[in-house]
């Protein structure tokens, strides 16, 4: 189960704020002082006024009040642009210290917790949710503070000039303060904003796979509302938004005319007041000008109670992954023996009923080859999977050395485990950090390893060498030499435990030759799993393991396999046929 969070909302963002909570406490008091501050000159009118209307005033006091009144405005600037320096160096920390805290915990989580979540709702969890805070932390922090203290400055103030109009212009506060948690606070307001999260987070998840699936459709000529995915998110996106719109506008347009009016009220009955003898033109002008002017920093707070909402979903969302457990290992550490692998009645389940692996037994001896073979869906990549840890077995365990995996330490198991997937992961930096990935290793390392992958000679035909940054100003690889490159990264790292997930998949003739060359210096007495589709390339090594419907059909030497397992000797016929095959009558060897 996941830990209960303590907090929720704006309280979780301000605990997550941590020890900037000093400066944010300091923009705070800042921007109270400059809302007291930008009243100055609009009460010192008021007195030149008052002084104007009722006695003969001398031009020297009018300049005292001018210059008074310049002061407090360049003060009140000065304390506003402290402000927001302040609240913006607190954004930022807690924005930095937010991501690196989010991504240290994508650290920690089984790797198959990535592989369930979207690349599209994580970029908006780090990406889009935290900038969001970054804004609400710089901007919405000083206004709210000052949309709260100006409006009650002033009507403080205007109560001790005139407690009538003052009651009047209170009104549209009033209202405000009473519509808009009303409007905003209401469980269909909650749906509406969850879905509005829910159906973002699936648009960018299908902009991501859309945009990655860009070639496969220009090459069927495919347009983006022929991707059913990404033109089905946009669409629901697009729909409820709009939905959304149409039904908040008119109540949200009467209620902000309403307000932009306000001054109609404070008119009329000043007006009555000041015919009735009852009131002075001075205090009169006073209200005119800040009678609901006050109201309109207040504005800030309608925008900002959207934005609250918004951003208790964003922080609802980084505390999943802040919550989330963390991989599991036992307190009791131990050593391995040695570095063969065994299968201790394995069960594994994606989803809860379906069984993936059922009951699951075999063993690597240190220093053997095994091959893991099986129709799509069997659960052979599965298997490799569960030695990385990127899930944990439903029941049943996985060794190394006689030593559950559970009780290493992950990076314990990273150093003993290397692996080399389909996928070709290339970051946006230079050949040599790619190949280095962070090692502690001397660039005579790397090169060796380079050599050994077989893909020295064409980073030494690239502009820069092992110096040039992939992707830069055109500078991309095929897929035989990004394989070669992810090669080189696991021969670094020499890892006595190997996966080789279908290495040559994807690969030319001339580039699958090179990477088993590679592989075959790499695997050298080392434990390897080897998870193949191409029978031709396992066909010599120690041990198959065949799989079939998540159980184990049967295990042996290629040969022994062709003796007593049906499904094996099926799978080597079908792979021996597909080696051949005719055009207009003419036979083409495949291969």
């Amino acid at each position: 189960m996941k830990e209960q969070q303590p907090k929720s909302g704006i309280a979780r963002l301000l605990q997550i704020a941590g020890r900037r909570k000093g400066l944010l406490m300091l923009s705070g008091v800042l921007a109270i002082v400059h809302s007291l501050l930008t009243l100055i000159p609009y009460g010192l009118i008021f007195y030149i006024l008052k002084e104007l209307l009722t006695s003969q005033v001398q031009s020297a006091e009018i300049g005292t009040y001018l210059t008074w009144a310049l002061v407090a405005v360049v003060a009140s600037m000065a304390l506003m642009f402290a402000s927001a320096m302040a609240s913006h160096v607190a954004a930022f920390n807690i924005l930095y210290e937010l991501r690196c805290k989010i991504a240290a915990k994508l650290g920690k989580v089984p790797m198959g917790y990535l592989g369930e979540k979207s690349s599209g709702a994580l970029k908006k969890i780090l990406a889009d949710d935290v900038e969001r805070i970054e804004t609400f932390i710089a901007h919405g922090i000083p206004d709210t503070i000052k949309a709260i203290a100006l409006p009650v400055i002033c009507l403080v103030y205007l109560f001790t000039a005139d407690w009538r109009l003052a009651l009047v212009s209170f009104i549209p506060l009033l209202l405000l303060l009473f519509i808009v948690p009303l409007m905003m606070g209401t469980e269909k307001s909650k749906k509406a904003m969850q879905k509005y999260h829910d159906s973002l987070e699936a648009m960018n998840a299908g902009i991501v796979e859309f945009v990655r699936a860009m070639p496969v459709m220009k090459i069927f000529g495919q347009s983006a509302s022929a991707f059913t995915k990404f033109n089905g998110t946009v669409q629901s996106f697009h729909a409820h938004v709009n939905g959304w719109s149409k039904v908040s506008a008119p109540v949200w347009g009467m209620f902000l005319s309403f307000i932009n009016n306000a001054l109609l009220p404070v008119l009329a009955v000043g007006l009555y007041l000041l015919f009735q003898d009852n009131l002075t033109l001075p205090v009169f002008f006073l209200f005119l000008i800040l009678g609901v002017g006050y109201i309109r920093p207040v504005f800030a707070l309608i925008s900002l109670s959207t934005q609250i909402t918004m951003i208790n979903h964003g922080v609802k969302r980084m505390d999943e992954i802040l919550f989330e457990v963390e991989e599991q290992h036992s307190g009791d550490e131990r050593v391995p023996t040695d570095f063969s692998l065994q299968f201790n009645d394995v069960c594994f389940s994606y989803t809860e009923g379906t069984e993936v692996l059922k009951k699951v037994n075999f063993s690597v001896p240190q220093g053997s080859i095994t091959a893991l073979v099986g129709p799509s869906g069997s659960g052979k990549s599965t298997a490799a999977q569960l030695v990385a840890r990127f899930y944990d077995p439903a029941a049943g365990s996985v060794t190394i050395g006689g030593v559950d995996i559970k009780q290493l330490p992950g990076e314990k198991l990273m150093e003993n485990v290397g692996f080399v997937f389909q996928d070709n992961m290339m970051f946006y930096q230079s050949i040599y950090d790619n190949i280095r990935m962070g090692a502690k290793k001397s660039r005579e390392d790397i090169i060796a390893a380079a050599k050994i992958a077989r893909c020295h000679d064409f980073i030494m035909q690239l502009p820069q060498g092992y110096d040039t940054r992939f992707g830069d100003k055109g500078v991309h690889l095929s897929g035989g030499e990004k394989q070669r490159i992810q090669l080189a990264r696991v021969i670094l790292k020499d890892a006595p435990v190997l996966i080789l997930d279908e290495a040559t998949a994807f690969s030319d003739p001339e580039n699958e030759q090179l990477i088993m060359e590679a592989c075959s210096e790499l695997i050298q007495n080392k434990t390897v799993i080897i998870i193949a589709h191409r029978l031709s390339t396992i066909a010599e090594v120690d041990q198959i393991v065949l799989f079939n419907n998540g159980r184990i059909d049967a295990k042996g030497t290629h040969n022994q396999l062709l003796e007593k397992s049906a499904l094996y000797t099926k799978m080597w016929n079908a792979h021996t046929r597909a080696k051949e095959f005719e055009i207009n009558g003419k036979l083409i060897m495949a291969g």
